[in-house]
């Protein structure tokens, strides 16, 4: 009867430690896919920025000079990166990172954004990039 006993004591804590362990994996995927989506969100508004100083936008009487002009972009956002630390609720401890190339062939001119969204929660770190390619007729 001990023998039994025994054994039954020692299925259920290899049961119990089976399950602890499957729950703490379940909670870092959690964590990780969580701050994986905050993380893109962040380089998803990097890229939106980027592309508002590239293509600001030209309402009626604006005076800012790629809109007098009516050449609608402006190659010169492309000399900097943006970077960017967020201090609201959704995005704390998130940043992103901006840049874009431009290259002009013939009677076009090619962008490349690239922006780099990371999000850190302990030792917990993701990162994710997005991409958008531009062109523009000259």
């Amino acid at each position: 009867m001990l023998v039994i006993s025994l054994f039954v004591i020692v299925v259920m804590a290899f049961l119990a430690l089976t399950l602890t362990r499957l729950l703490s994996a379940s909670s870092d995927s959690l964590i990780f896919e969580v701050y994986g989506l905050r993380a893109h969100q962040a380089a998803q508004s990097g890229l939106e920025a980027k592309l508002t100083e590239a293509f600001p936008l030209c309402p009626p009487g604006s005076v800012n000079s790629v809109c007098v002009d009516k050449s609608l972009n402006d190659p010169t956002a492309c000399d900097n990166t943006t970077a960017v630390t967020f201090s609201m609720d959704g995005l704390r401890n998130c940043s992103v990172s901006s840049s874009c190339s431009v290259e002009t062939t013939g009677d076009s001119r090619y962008y490349q954004f690239t922006s780099t969204g990371t999000c850190e929660a302990g030792d917990a770190v993701t990162s994710r990039t997005a991409f958008v390619d531009a062109r523009v007729e000259l």
